[in-house]
């Protein structure tokens, strides 16, 4: 993707330190990117809903992996971080049920929105639970090859990559 189509560039300061993490963070970003492109150039409804499809369901999958590192791992303040990712995919059906029954274009507001969300969550509570684990001395090693199978057989199930890639 060329620089001046990048919306939200990836930066090592948004790394958690778990690779597995990291590498699906970065794929979140690459969806925004893709839906900011998709936006920007009035590619249509039908391409950007698949998009967004995509990034829920992406965002889900995502969601319940960490979800299952901070519960294996005894994270103190899983809860506290569980509802930080409802919250999230309750403003995003919002945003998108907003757009859909209003029929009001609220792109570049979900947009901004998404971004900011990422990158505070990512900055702001995801880098404490990689602080924790790793004071706790949690391998996550051997997590991220049981991760790493899982997210692809959850991918395999959702089959999300293959609308927002055919984008």
């Amino acid at each position: 993707m060329p620089n001046t189509e990048v919306f939200f560039k990836w930066s090592p300061e948004y790394s958690v330190n778990i690779q597995t993490i990291d590498n699906q963070h970065q794929e979140l970003v690459n969806i925004l990117n893709r839906l900011f492109i998709a936006i920007s150039k009035h590619e249509g409804d039908k391409v950007i809903a698949g998009i967004l499809d995509a990034l829920l369901g992406y965002t889900q999958t995502h969601f319940a992996l960490e979800e299952r590192l901070l519960k294996q791992a005894k994270y103190k303040d899983f809860d506290a971080h569980k509802a930080e990712h409802e919250k999230l995919l309750a403003q995003l059906d919002q945003l998108c049920k907003k757009h859909l029954l209003e029929e009001k274009p609220i792109y570049f507001e979900m947009l901004s929105f998404l971004k900011n969300w990422l990158k505070e969550h990512i900055k702001g509570v995801d880098t404490k639970y990689s602080a924790a684990l790793q004071l706790s001395g949690f391998s996550v090693a051997s997590w991220e090859r049981e991760a790493t199978r899982e997210f692809a057989r959850m991918s395999d199930s959702k089959k999300w990559w293959e609308v927002w890639k055919a984008a």
